[in-house]
């Protein structure tokens, strides 16, 4: 039977991927990207609705996904999640512990959320007879709205989680090797995650992002804003044209490395010790001169994933190398076992 296919329906485009193997060995089978059709989930519309699985179900045709099987993932910033920490319990304990503890974090209703959680593997707070929980909810209504769409594109939901955790476990190789800090820089939202010893210690999430990027170059220059993405992802951060692209789009780049600083700092205090790398992903970290920015301002080794490295692939996918940190989220979904 065919291995299930990951599924990343972005606010730009959609991707899918389907690898076969298992235990950390995969190869890919095939993947692809298309267009996410406007406006995509921002729409409450049934007509997006069936533009988003007619689209799903063009791309699935195009690259021969073998699969009706998906797992999907919800976007980081419609979804709340929070690490917290708790006494020592066991899974009855903690099952009747996690709501209670919801209700205090979470800035809406408990009925109207699905709540799910998943303990972390955390040596000092074992030690401290502790343990410490990822907590991860989802509007009722956000999730009602994608199995809504993955009906019509005729597939079958195996799984839905967050594109952190899918993120976390594609690149859980690199991760294995020291702690890293991982910047998932999509269309509409930038999400920092470190990574300590393979499992999630801290989450931040920021609304600047890939288009705040668009915008602020747009206003600066007085361009439209397809004119202007061309612009970003052409020159982006380097001295071309002047360095006028670069100008325009610095001052958004700043804040940017200013909250990931916030982000280091608090994990430096806290586990005094350094980290290792810090890895870009997701469509705007492929920025021309953003990693080699990073490296200056904080200081840390920066690398731009390849997941794509991370996995078997014939030749015939080499094209999708030089938009590999795209599919992070997808390659992630694609290993969940």
């Amino acid at each position: 039977m065919a291995r299930h296919f990951g599924l990343d329906i972005g606010s730009d485009s959609i991707k899918i991927v389907q690898l076969e193997g298992k235990e950390g060995v995969f190869r890919l089978v095939t993947a692809g990207m298309i267009k996410t059709p406007s406006p995509g989930f921002a729409s409450e519309a049934e007509k997006d609705f069936v533009a988003i699985a007619e689209a799903i179900k063009r791309l699935k045709n195009e690259i021969k996904a073998a699969s009706n099987s998906v797992v999907v993932a919800l976007p980081e910033r419609s979804v709340f999640n929070q690490i917290i920490e708790v006494p020592k319990m066991n899974n009855d304990e903690l099952a009747q512990a996690i709501p209670w503890e919801a209700e205090n974090l979470i800035p809406q209703p408990i009925a109207e959320i699905n709540l799910d959680w998943q303990i972390i593997d955390d040596e000092e707070s074992r030690r401290r007879n502790k343990m410490r929980v990822l907590i991860v909810a989802a509007p009722k209504a956000l999730i009602d709205k994608y199995l809504r769409v993955l009906k019509l594109a005729d597939v079958e939901p195996v799984a839905l989680e967050t594109e952190l955790l899918a993120s976390v476990r594609c690149l859980k190789p690199i991760s294995s090797q020291g702690n890293i800090l991982l910047v998932n820089i999509g269309a509409k939202s930038l999400d920092v995650a470190i990574v300590n010893k393979g499992n999630l210690y801290l989450t931040r999430r920021f609304p600047t992002a890939g288009e705040a990027i668009t915008r602020a170059l747009g206003a600066s220059l007085n361009l439209d804003l397809a004119t202007a993405e061309e612009y970003k992802k052409a020159y982006g951060l380097t001295n071309q044209l002047e360095g006028k692209i670069a100008n325009s789009i610095a001052p958004i780049i700043e804040v940017v490395s200013n909250e990931i600083k916030k982000a280091l700092h608090f994990y430096q205090e806290k586990q005094q010790e350094p980290l290792r790398l810090i890895v870009l992903s997701g469509g705007s970290s492929l920025l021309p001169g953003l990693a080699e920015y990073f490296t200056r301002d904080l200081g840390l080794e920066v690398q731009i994933a390849d997941p794509f490295s991370l996995v078997k692939t014939d030749n015939n996918m080499q094209a999708l190398r030089k938009i590999s940190p795209m599919f992070t989220i997808a390659i992630g979904l694609a290993m969940k076992e």
